[in-house]
């Protein structure tokens, strides 16, 4: 099938579904979203039955893991709601890419990154200056958490191990995991997996990592969400998953995908929500997840209940919330394998704000990507042979956080960003 005549096919499955991601939840301001989701967390069965009613069919299903590059010849509309947080200050010279185009070659230059950031090896500190990663092996990915500990995902000639600098500065001994890092929205619970498939978490001011449940049965494993909350006493263990009844959900991929939730009671299936996979939960409760996955692309939901009916979209993957948890990360439903060459943001009563792609004269990638603050979205870009940290706001304008510098390849990503962005702040 040629570009063209697989940009028809999408337009048309768009067309078909238009009826379907135009019908939103009822008009509420963001406390009845949060109080009507804290009422549906606590009687979370009912509420994904509830939430399956209300959520609107899917027409002509077309959903997750291929590698469909979807592009396309002329740019779409862009809704430019709501207005982002000025966080920073462009220059007149750059541009702005053409609506719905995803066009990083010429963009004018913000503010630094708001994060700490690996490049070539040395940490870029978010208030200014650099130090040095002390790890055995090469970072891959880290988290920042609120008592001071780095943990870092490295990897040895393709074997990943997880490495934890404790808050005096010492690197433990890296022991084996998998390429997964997740941390909940506090910073005071990350967790990653063994190659055996027990999820293993590090809880504030800690003095070691410990396992969490059982292990997750498979041999492949892709970690979703922590969740748990508490306030973080300085030199006391926690809060822990006891303090804060933590969990970490485990998808786990195959013929039949399947989400398991891991605590302190135990690993179990999670079966609320008829969820194929659970991309985020944010702290009202609300929880996004793949619904169709096949070959040709995946289909995704925000999980409602009551009034709040959510809504549910096969134009985008919905991958995770923005720190307030007003709106939600929108990828390619049709994956390239290099790396996403589409982005999108969503309201939660499933408004399009923007989306921008690549064409088939523009072809970038990326590959990390991470919210800044509650309205912009940092990603690392490869584009015409240079890498860039490219800051994307909620209107869909953009700008350099890190100007364009030479790269290997698309392979080769020079730049590392914190899993979950920085610290939050107290």
């Amino acid at each position: 099938m040629s570009a063209h005549d697989d940009d028809l096919t999408t337009d048309l499955n768009r067309e078909l579904r238009g009826r379907s991601d135009a019908m939103h939840g009822s008009t509420l301001d963001f406390g009845d979203v949060q109080r009507r989701a804290r009422s549906i967390r606590r009687r979370r069965t009912a509420t994904a039955v509830v939430g399956a009613a209300a959520a609107v069919a899917l027409i002509v299903p077309t959903a997750a893991l291929a590698t469909h590059s979807g592009h396309r010849d002329e740019p779409g509309p862009a809704t430019q709601l709501p207005s982002p947080t000025q966080v920073t200050t462009t220059t007149a010279d750059g541009r702005q890419p053409a609506a719905g185009v995803l066009d990083v070659s010429d963009l004018p230059t913000g503010s630094a990154p708001q994060m700490d950031y690996v490049y070539k090896g040395v940490l870029h500190l978010s208030g200014g200056g650099t130090a040095v990663v002390h790890t055995h092996y090469i970072p891959n990915r880290f988290v920042e958490m609120a008592d001071g500990t780095t943990v870092w995902l490295t990897s040895d000639h393709g074997t990943p191990y997880v490495e934890i600098e404790d808050v005096d500065g010492n690197v433990h001994d890296p022991v084996p995991s998998t390429f997964d890092l997740s941390v909940n929205a506090m910073h005071s619970i990350v967790a990653w997996m063994t190659p055996a498939g027990q999820v293993m978490i590090w809880e504030g001011w800690a003095s070691q990592p410990r396992p969490l449940g059982d292990p997750v049965p498979g041999t492949e494993w892709r970690l979703g969400p922590v969740t748990g909350v508490g306030a973080a006493v300085p030199g006391k263990a926690g809060p822990d998953c006891h303090d804060s009844v933590c969990t970490v959900i485990v998808n786990v991929p195959g013929a039949t995908w399947q989400p398991w939730e891991v605590s302190e009671s135990g690993t179990h299936k999670l079966l609320d929500g008829s969820y194929l996979s659970v991309a985020d939960e944010n702290e009202s409760g609300l929880t996004i997840g793949y619904t169709k996955i096949t070959d040709s692309g995946n289909c995704s939901k925000l999980l409602g209940g009551g009034e709040f009916q959510g809504f549910a979209t096969c134009k985008h993957t919905l991958e995770n919330f923005s720190p307030d948890g007003r709106l939600i990360l929108g990828l390619p439903a049709y994956p390239d394998g290099a790396g996403p060459n589409q982005i999108a943001m969503y309201d939660l009563e499933g408004q399009l704000l923007f989306d921008r792609g690549s064409t088939l004269k523009v072809q970038p990638t990326f590959n990390q990507y991470e919210w800044e603050d509650d309205t912009h979205v940092l990603i690392t870009v490869y584009q015409e042979g240079q890498w860039s940290l490219v800051r994307v706001a909620s209107d869909g304008s953009m700008e350099y956080a890190v100007a364009p510098r030479p790269g290997v390849d698309v392979t080769v990503n020079p730049y590392v960003i914190p899993t979950g962005g920085a610290v939050p702040a107290a």
